[in-house]
Order: structure tokens, then C-alpha cells, then sequence
């Protein structure tokens, strides 16, 4: 197909055409390089990380942050430092962050993505027996606006202050007396977060939720070391760290002893209830005090690090021939191998019941949800004197025993 060529001779172009055309290309690329330079300049200023937004200060890892546990971490800045909380349902994002000034910061420029708390605090209410654990062990009873039972009394201290009226028996869960937390206005209610729980009454009064995630911790000592955080947020640092380090170097001095164990011992856990047996998973805190007491795990193959149900034939068949059996109790009566048996006979079956190798914590006897969570070493050298009596010949133990 003929297509018909299309020239341009300049020479018959009018000068001032073309005078114009090169006035106006001169322009229209200046206009373009201003509007690029600047566009640059406005990129080059916003902060393109969605996870650091409205952030002006450089942060790095503090000293004081987690060694063991995975559930939060404290980041220091020259103006405040930071809190963020971590819930393994949602690990990917800081499920909370707080913002920790100095009360006598003056003029600090704090993100708006979080919480700004001035530190230290004066006052809190708590949720959990373990987090009056703590609040004990770092001398901040007087702390504590209201608790949500008064039936775990942790000191003499505590029973008198709530008797006296000064702590506030205040509910839980749903059943929370609002009326009397906004009466008591607390900087902070420090709770045991659980799935799908929502505290948005208390959010939506104007009252500050610090979610204490240690009881999540898949580590003894990762559980322990949540003291750091109420030790953080009422100015007890030095306190908290000598505590925790205290625990952890007794705890890994008792793991050293059962490193070169030649015999180590298969162990099962849990129990089982209406036909399903709960245990904790392979890759639980219990699973972890076993294997650094010198034992095996039956299920440590499972990935889990919560508890783990199955059904009762699935445990017989591989826990008949464990070489011990621990579990927990709540019993007001003496609890021996023989009240096991009444409870199914087909326990007799099991080899850890024969010989007598069944070890059991009481929790009605003993505080073991409300202080076991800030003794895992206490609670390691239980385990080994019954798993290896020759290496603690003189230890006695505190929470756990082998049933008569």
C-alpha cells in the first residue's frame, strides 16, 4: 500500500514560529525539572515505614529488654522510651505500644500511633494472681488500687491492705464492676490477655489496658522475666533486673547438672477429663522443665507450645510404658496413687503408677499460680530431685511430690 511521505522543510518555516516554539520547549522543561526536584525533595521527607509512623526519635534496643521472653520488648530513645507488647495470636504487629516519659519531661514530641504513659506510675489495678507476684517481689503492694479477686493473698501486707479497704475487690472478665474501676481511676489495669477477649468497656471509659502476656511464654524463665515490665513502668529497673538475673542464673546452675545425664527419663504429662486427655504441647514451658531436668518428653515431637487434647486410647497407647507421669491437682484431700486409680482403672495399666513414679502439684496446697510463674527455679529442682535424686541430695521439694 502506497503511503505518502510527510517532510518538513525549515526553510520555508516563518522565524517567529519557531522563535516561539523554542521559548515555549525552554519553559516547559524548566516547569518539568522544578516539579521533579520538588516531588524528590517531598519523598525524600515522608517516612515511608508504616510500622514507625509519626516516629521522631532514633531508637535502639534497650539493655533492659527481653532475653527470654518473645512477647514484648523495650526500645530506648534520647526523649522516652518504648513499650510494645506481642500476643502470638498476632505476632506479626505490636498488638499495644506505649510511649514511657520521664515525669519531669517537659515539650517531648510523642508519636500518636501508641499510648504516652508518665513513668514511674502510682498506681495500678491487677487483673492476675501472678502479676500480685510480682508486684510483691518488687515491694509494690501499696501500688495496687484493686484486684480482681482477693482469695490469692500474697503477703500480710496485701491482706491488710484489702481489709482496710485501700486494695478494691473489682471482678473480672465480663463480670468487671465498671462503675467502681472509673470511681478508682488506676494509671493502668494490667491483665492476662486471652483470645478473642475484648475489654473495650473499659477502653471506651478512658481507662489504659496493659495486656501482660506471661503466662503465653513457651520458656520458664521467658515467664519470669515479665517482672521487667511492671519493674519498667513504676521505676523498680534495678530491682526487677536483679531479680530476674537471680532466678536466671540459679536456673541455668540447675540445668548444668543434668547436661551429661546418661539416663534420661521418658515422662508424661497431663491428665485426662470426661474421655480427653489435656497435655501440654512439645514445645510448652512444661515440655521445656522436663528437658532441662534431665527428662523426655513423651510428646515432644508436637509443635505446639499451648496445651494439646487428645483422645485417651491415643496417650494409653504410648504413656503405658512412660517411665513418670506429672500432673497438677486442686484437692483439699490427701491425693495418693490409690485415689488415681478410683478415677480410672485403667491407670493401674500404666508403668509410672506400678512403680510409683507419678509426681504431682497440689495447687490448692501449694502458690503455684501465684508465685510458681517468678520460681521456675525452685520448680527445675523439684523436677530434677524426682527425675535425678542424686544430683539435689539435699533439696526439699516445694511444689511438686511423688504420690504415696
Amino acid at each position: 500500500m502506497y503511503k505518502k511521505q510527510i517532510t518538513i522543510d525549515f526553510k520555508v518555516l516563518n522565524p517567529l514560529y519557531l522563535c516561539a516554539f523554542v521559548v515555549n520547549f525552554y519553559f516547559t522543561m524548566k516547569f518539568l525539572f522544578i516539579g521533579f526536584a520538588f516531588f524528590a525533595f517531598i519523598s525524600c521527607s515522608v517516612n515511608t515505614n508504616p510500622n514507625n509512623t509519626n516516629e521522631t526519635e532514633e531508637l535502639t534496643i534497650s539493655g533492659f529488654s527481653s532475653q527470654y521472653a518473645s512477647g514484648f520488648k523495650v526500645l530506648e530513645g534520647d526523649q522516652y522510651q518504648v513499650l510494645e507488647i506481642y500476643l502470638p495470636w498476632d505476632s506479626l504487629n505490636a498488638m499495644q505500644r506505649f510511649y514511657l516519659v520521664s515525669d519531669n519531661s517537659k515539650n517531648i514530641d510523642v508519636p500518636d500511633d501508641g499510648v504516652t504513659l508518665t513513668i514511674p506510675l502510682n498506681n495500678m489495678v491487677c487483673f492476675s494472681a501472678t502479676h500480685l507476684s510480682f508486684a510483691g517481689a518488687l515491694g509494690l503492694i501499696d501500688k495496687i488500687a484493686g484486684v480482681a479477686s482477693t482469695d490469692f493473698v500474697v503477703s500480710e501486707k496485701f491482706q491488710h491492705l484489702v481489709e482496710s479497704g485501700q486494695i478494691k475487690e473489682v471482678g473480672i472478665g465480663d463480670h468487671f464492676k465498671l462503675e467502681e474501676l472509673i470511681q478508682l481511676n488506676p494509671e493502668i489495669i494490667m491483665v492476662s490477655p486471652q483470645k478473642g477477649q475484648s475489654f473495650d468497656p473499659l477502653v471506651n471509659a478512658g481507662l489504659t489496658i496493659v495486656m501482660n502476656g506471661d503466662y503465653l511464654e513457651s520458656s520458664p524463665l521467658g515467664r519470669a522475666e515479665w517482672i521487667k515490665v511492671m519493674g519498667l513502668l513504676f521505676g523498680k529497673e534495678e530491682v526487677a533486673l536483679q531479680i530476674f538475673d537471680s532466678i536466671s542464673n540459679d536456673y541455668k546452675a540447675l540445668r548444668e547438672l543434668t547436661q551429661q545425664v546418661d539416663n534420661r527419663p521418658v515422662v508424661l504429662s497431663g491428665k485426662q477429663y470426661s474421655g480427653f486427655w489435656s497435655l501440654p504441647g512439645g514445645k510448652s514451658y512444661i515440655a521445656q522443665f522436663i528437658a532441662d531436668a534431665g527428662g523426655k518428653y513423651l510428646f515432644a515431637d508436637n509443635s505446639e507450645t499451648g496445651s494439646k487434647t487428645l483422645e485417651f486410647e491415643a496417650v494409653y497407647e504410648k504413656g503405658i510404658e512412660a517411665d513418670f507421669w506429672r500432673f497438677l491437682v486442686y484437692s483439699p484431700d490427701p491425693y495418693n496413687i490409690n485415689e488415681l486409680v478410683k478415677e480410672d482403672v485403667r491407670y493401674r495399666d500404666f508403668l509410672a503408677v506400678k512403680n510409683k513414679k507419678v509426681f504431682v502439684c497440689n495447687s490448692l496446697n501449694t502458690p503455684y499460680f501465684q508465685k510458681g510463674l517468678l520460681e521456675p527455679q525452685i520448680i527445675l529442682a523439684d523436677y530434677i530431685k524426682i527425675l535425678h535424686p542424686e544430683l539435689l541430695p539435699g533439696h526439699q521439694n516445694i511444689y511438686y511430690h511423688l504420690l504415696p
